[in-house]
């Protein structure tokens, strides 16, 4: 008998393909559907009772969700900084987290500078100006102390606001998926086992690289996904992101 797990997986599989049918079948195409979903984050976000702010620091401006205001009286609770990932953005990466996360921690949650909706004309791409400007901006935001998760990329970047910027700030870390502890001859080992260019892995600028990125770097990746929306995704999710490292992204 089939698992209900399996069930499920099969339902989604078909979904998607009525989905992309349905898709297909018009003609004009006037609906991103991955805007719409960040829409819809977007509002999960307020429900949630975040709000979002940007601050101009000089050389960047900084986008980050932060505690809507508090009831009067109420007790602040322990501050909770949460970093992305290389090419994602706060709401994309952790939507899934805010709820439980949100019962017992007042949450930070930055877009890294270049990804997402913040900013910077610095060239500076390095792990100790993305900690900085995190720094700068918890440090506006009147928070004295607070503690700091990061998945992937914004892993190093944790342990560079760690052990820099806001070393005094900073009371706990958690650093998930990320090799901060590679040595790098280790790291341009891995790279020199891919057959291009990781900037053009990392950075995918269609429907088949986005996919190959994604069987990469998930344990339980989509055997399937429509290519309209991997390729909506490449042109609406978060074009921004190419300009870490200086590449055009496609437009329709």
């Amino acid at each position: 008998m089939e698992s209900p797990r399996s069930l499920r997986h099969r339902l989604r599989l078909l979904a998607l393909a009525i989905l992309s049918l349905l898709y297909r079948s018009f003609p004009w195409r006037l609906v991103s559907l991955v805007a719409l979903w960040d829409f819809v984050l977007h509002l999960a976000f307020l429900l949630r009772g975040l709000r979002p702010v940007t601050l101009d620091l000089g050389h960047a401006c900084v986008h980050l969700w932060v505690p809507a205001k508090t009831a009067r009286g109420r007790p602040r609770k322990p501050a909770l900084v949460l970093v992305h990932g290389f090419g994602g953005n706060s709401r994309w990466q952790w939507e899934s987290q805010i709820g439980p996360l949100s019962r017992s921690f007042d949450l930070y949650i930055p877009d890294l500078v270049f990804f997402g909706s913040s900013r910077s004309a610095s060239r500076d791409r390095s792990l100790g100006y993305q900690a900085s400007c995190i720094a700068e901006a918890m440090q506006r935001l009147g928070v004295a102390r607070y503690s700091v998760v990061g998945i992937s990329y914004g892993g190093f970047v944790a342990f560079r606001l760690a052990e820099g910027p806001a070393a005094r700030a900073v009371e706990r870390v958690a650093i998930l998926t990320a090799g901060i502890c590679l040595t790098p001859e280790q790291l341009r080992d891995f790279a020199a086992k891919e057959e291009r260019d990781v900037c053009e892995l990392l950075l995918p600028q269609n429907a088949e690289d986005l996919m190959n990125l994604l069987r990469r770097s998930k344990y339980r990746h989509p055997k399937w996904i429509p290519a309209f929306l991997l390729q909506d995704f490449v042109e609406v999710g978060n074009p921004t992101a190419a300009s870490f490292i200086g590449i055009s992204t496609p437009t329709k």
